[in-house]
């Protein structure tokens, strides 16, 4: 079972009067038993008097541990309809609980009357959200380096929350990544100057930047304001003098003497220190009165030429993976040679594209193994593998096991 990213309480304790005023029926729960299971709608809302509840997901008969809820909080009745849940969502007493339960309708009312209320019912929704999107979506659809940035911006973004704690190994269970393959794109956003990381901390710095990594299926909540950069200006100083291109989105900067505002690595004429205004996003440049730079063009960051080319190539071998004859002639007649190709892959992904075939191999190995009673001969040949012998080799370089210990250590956990 892994460990919950969320322990939640207290945040109701405010409008426990409201509550009290209303038509409600006091429930109790022994500990162990399911409050409630649904996959996308609520009937209820209940306000938790006392006792803790966990919410979580079974998959295959094995949790998916998400949030701790205690007294003081509320147990999240809906999730909003252009959010597509699959899975089981499951609320379960880890202690004896007592509960005030409010019928829908009746707490649809009181959201009506009191905003605040309903702002902070819709913040505790898009945190179990937040964790369903990625179990249901980040593991099948998106690419290792979108896994973790769109965990990591959507967290951010849904709690305004600039500092988390949450372990490696936690980490690796809600993006799906293996130890490895964590660290290399950890290591990738930090040295884009998106986030800084210490033993079991993770801090984002650059959120604006950060969003360029993400999946295009991030889901944006307007309710909480987005964190900004937090990069000192001592820092940003030395990136304009430098003209160093990592900074790009992580910072905009404005000229005074000029109105024009720039990337920090825009290649005119260095400005003087005391001239220099900074700002968090091109837009805030804009309604300070700063006009956009014609040659560093700082209001088309995230425009890319060849993204949508490289995505295409993204999704045709998400698709095609395992076939290495269809790979090679769709490569062979591209459109661009394939050095280029690697090359913009590589920017675009942190991954070449021939590495990205491998990690779907494996992703796919993985969930035969798991999930089904085949040979490992035939989960080898249906993953793409032509040997068993680089298999082998490439799943222990990636587990550091074979493929029947991986089994095996899956069985007994």
């Amino acid at each position: 079972m892994s460990a919950p990213l969320y322990y939640l309480k207290d945040d109701f304790e405010p409008y426990r009067s409201l509550f009290l005023e209303q038509i409600y029926q006091t429930r109790h729960y022994k500990t162990g038993e399911i409050i409630c299971k649904s996959h996308t709608v609520w009937h209820n809302m209940m306000y938790l008097n006392s006792g803790r509840v966990k919410a979580s997901i079974i998959q295959n008969d094995k949790e998916k541990l998400l949030a701790f809820y205690g007294q003081g909080y509320l147990i999240p009745y809906y999730v909003p309809s252009e959010v597509k849940i699959t899975h089981l969502i499951q609320f379960t007493a880890v202690s004896d609980v007592t509960a005030l339960q409010i019928n829908r309708e009746k707490f649809e009312e009181l959201l009506s009357q009191h905003l605040k209320l309903r702002d902070d019912v819709y913040l505790s929704a898009w945190r179990l959200i937040h964790l369903l999107t990625h179990e249901v979506e980040s593991q099948t659809l998106d690419s290792g380096l979108e896994r973790v940035a769109t965990f990591l911006y959507t967290y951010f973004e849904n709690t305004g929350h600039a500092l988390f704690e949450i372990s490696t190994r936690d980490l690796q269970s809600f993006v799906g990544l293996n130890r490895t393959n964590l660290s290399k794109y950890l290591s990738f956003l930090i040295n884009a100057h998106v986030i800084e990381k210490k033993r079991g901390l993770i801090k984002i710095t650059a959120p604006e930047k950060l969003r360029n990594f993400c999946s295009e299926r991030v889901i944006h909540c307007e309710i909480m304001p987005v964190v900004h950069s937090s990069i000192s200006e001592e820092n940003k100083w030395k990136a304009i003098k430098d003209r160093d291109k990592s900074y790009d989105g992580v910072f905009w900067y404005g000229v005074k003497s000029t109105g024009i505002f720039c990337n920090p690595s825009c290649r005119s004429r260095q400005p003087n220190k005391e001239n220099i205004e900074y700002f968090d996003t091109p837009q805030k440049a804009l309604n300070a009165g700063y006009r956009v730079c014609k040659r560093c063009r700082p209001d088309v960051l995230s425009y890319n030429p060849n993204r949508d080319f490289i995505e295409r190539v993204r999704k045709y071998l998400d698709i095609h993976f395992n076939d290495k004859e269809i790979i090679t002639k769709y490569l062979k007649n591209s459109a661009i040679n394939s050095k280029y190709l690697n090359k913009l892959f590589k920017i675009q992904y942190d991954i070449t594209p021939h590495a990205y075939i491998q990690e779907k191999r494996i992703e796919k190995a993985v969930y035969l193994l798991t999930q089904t009673d085949r040979r490992v001969l035939d989960i080898a040949l249906s993953s793409g593998f032509n040997s068993m012998s680089s298999f082998y080799s490439i799943f222990k370089n990636n587990y550091g096991m074979s493929p029947t210990q991986y089994r095996n250590s899956e069985k007994n956990e």
